[in-house]
C-alpha cells in the first residue's frame, strides 16, 4: 500500500512539473500569480457546490433503497469517498460502503448498488454536459462523447437484466458474486425511470459547477474563452481522464485540456496555469476534503452488532 501511494505522490509531481515545464516555467507560474482570489474562492465555491449537489444525490438513493443513517455519518461517509477520487475509475469509492456498514450496519450488498450507480450516473451527466457545445469541439471528441454514452446505456441495460448474474461466473468477479447477486434488486430499483431521470439531472448540475469553475479560473487569469467551449472541454478532458484508468485521472485529463484549450485560443502558458489549478481546485481539493472527513469519521464509534 505505502508504495502504490508513494508512486501516486511520484506521478503527481511529475505532472504538475510536466504542466508547469510545458507552458514554460516563468510563463506558467507568472500566470498562476495573476490568479485572482476572487475567482480562486469561487471555484473552491463551485468545487463545493458540486460535493453538496453529489450527496443530495447519495441521500436520494439511499431514501429510495429505504437505508436509514442519521445525517451527520451520511455525509461524512459521502465526504469521506472523494479521498477516493485518485483511484482508478474512483473504484475505491466502494469503501463507502464498509464504512456505512461499520457506523450503522448497514450490509455493503444494500448500499453498493448506490455508488455504482453514482458512477454511472455521473458518466451520462458529464458526456452531456460535453454535448452542450457538441457544435464546437472537433468530430473525434464528439464521437467520442456520442460512443460512450450509447455504451453507459447498453452496459446498464445489461447490467440490469437476468443475464448479468452469468458473468458472476467469471474468475474476476467470482469472490463480489454474492455481493453482485445480493445487490441485483437494489440496481433494479435504482435504474427505475423516475430515479434515474432525478439521479442523472441532479449529477448534470453538479459538473456544470465544475465545468464552469474552469471558466471562473481561466477568466482569473486573463484567458478568457467562452462558457460554451469551457464546458464541454472540461467534460471531455474528464471523460479522456477516466478512459485511461489511472488515479485520479492523471495524464489523460491534463494532457487533453492542455490541447483543448490551445485549440480554443488559450495560449500555452495560460493553457498550463488553467490546467494545474483546475485540478488543483476540484481533484486535489476534494481528495483534502475527503481525507478530513475520514479523519472526522474515525472519532464515531462503531455500531455495535445486531444479533
Amino acid at each position: 500500500m505505502n508504495k502504490k501511494w508513494l508512486l501516486l505522490a511520484v506521478l503527481t509531481v511529475g505532472v504538475f512539473v510536466a504542466l508547469v515545464g510545458y507552458g514554460d516555467f516563468g510563463g506558467t507560474i507568472d500566470e498562476i500569480g495573476n490568479m485572482s482570489i476572487s475567482n480562486l474562492l469561487a471555484g473552491l465555491g463551485l468545487a463545493l457546490s458540486n460535493y453538496l449537489l453529489r450527496f443530495l444525490r447519495w441521500a436520494f438513493y439511499l431514501k429510495v433503497l429505504k437505508i436509514e443513517a442519521p445525517v451527520d455519518i451520511s455525509a461524512l461517509v459521502f465526504l469521506s469517498g472523494l479521498a477516493m477520487s485518485v483511484t482508478p475509475g474512483k473504484a475505491g469509492e466502494l469503501v463507502k460502503c464498509y464504512l456505512l456498514n461499520s457506523k450503522t450496519q448497514v450490509p455493503v450488498s444494500r448500499s453498493a448498488p448506490v455508488v455504482v450507480m453514482e458512477r454511472l450516473t455521473d458518466v451520462i451527466s458529464v458526456i452531456i454536459l460535453g454535448l452542450t457545445g457538441f457544435v464546437l469541439l472537433p468530430v473525434p471528441v464528439i464521437m467520442v462523447l456520442a460512443v460512450a454514452l450509447v455504451v453507459s446505456v447498453i452496459g446498464l441495460m445489461f447490467a440490469l437484466s437476468r443475464h448479468a448474474l452469468r458473468l458472476t461466473g467469471l474468475p474476476i468477479l467470482s469472490k463480489w458474486s454474492e455481493l453482485l447477486r445480493d445487490s441485483q434488486e437494489g440496481f433494479k430499483e435504482l435504474a427505475a425511470p423516475r430515479v434515474m431521470v432525478v439521479g442523472v439531472a441532479i449529477g448534470a448540475v453538479a459538473w456544470f459547477a465544475e465545468g464552469l469553475a474552469l471558466w471562473v479560473i481561466l477568466r482569473g487569469i486573463g484567458s478568457e474563452i467562452d462558457l460554451v467551449r469551457a464546458l464541454p472541454i472540461y467534460a471531455a478532458a474528464t471523460l479522456v481522464g477516466a478512459v485511461t484508468a489511472l488515479p485520479g485521472g492523471l495524464v489523460g485529463t491534463e494532457g487533453s485540456m492542455l490541447a483543448f484549450l490551445q485549440q480554443s485560443g488559450v495560449t500555452r502558458a495560460g493553457a498550463s496555469a488553467g490546467t494545474v489549478l483546475i485540478r488543483l481546485v476540484t481533484l486535489w481539493f476534494a481528495v483534502l476534503v475527503g481525507l478530513l472527513a475520514l479523519l472526522a469519521l474515525r472519532r464515531i464509534p462503531a455500531a455495535e452488532p445486531v444479533d
